[in-house]
């Protein structure tokens, strides 16, 4: 039996994924005189802030975390159980398929929150990727590692479903020639 490395690799990807922020907001300010710096993460289990010595776990809503946290461990499991056995690349593909199903959810579930909480003058301020300087207040916002991890995750399980995997067949061995007469 060949294992598939690449899809190994690809689940063990997954599972890291999942223990990254995915999301990120940097803050900073600078007022009267003294500079202030927070950061907001959201993992797909929890959000949190810190800055200014303090860390804080943060209660929202993150529905749509728990669903991606679920599909890419389920991807990862998957993953793992579609590269140790032969003629099972369908259970390969799934799990790829559903690390980015996770991806895609994350990033619409969020982008759907952040439109919905930050706005000024009707427009939103925040986005998956975004930065701005309002009132003397800088921030930045992006998706990090955890998210792409998890989308590169996918993708490898995806293109190992496609990999054949080596046959141990036995090396045939061409007879000698026939001895000249």
């Amino acid at each position: 039996m060949k294992q598939n490395i690449v899809g190994i690799v690809g689940a063990l990807v997954a599972f890291v994924s999942a223990v990254l922020p995915w999301w990120t907001m940097v803050w900073s300010a600078s007022i009267l005189g003294y500079n202030y710096s927070y950061d907001v993460s959201i993992y797909p289990y929890q959000a949190t802030a810190s800055g200014v010595g303090i860390s804080n776990t943060v209660s929202i809503s993150i529905w749509y975390g728990w669903v991606a946290l679920v599909l890419v461990l389920t991807g990862g499991v998957l993953g793992i159980a579609g590269s140790l056995t032969q003629r099972t690349r369908m259970i390969l593909a799934a799990g790829g398929l559903l690390a980015l199903l996770a991806v895609v959810i994350f990033a619409v579930g969020l982008q759907n929150e952040l439109s919905n909480t930050a706005v000024i003058g009707g427009y939103p301020i925040l986005g998956l990727f975004s930065s701005e300087s309002i009132y003397g207040n800088n921030y930045t916002t992006y998706l990090t590692f955890g998210f792409w991890l998890a989308l590169v995750a996918g993708i490898a399980m995806l293109v190992a479903s496609r990999i054949k995997p080596e046959t141990n067949a036995p090396t045939t061995v061409s007879p000698p020639p026939p001895p000249p007469a």
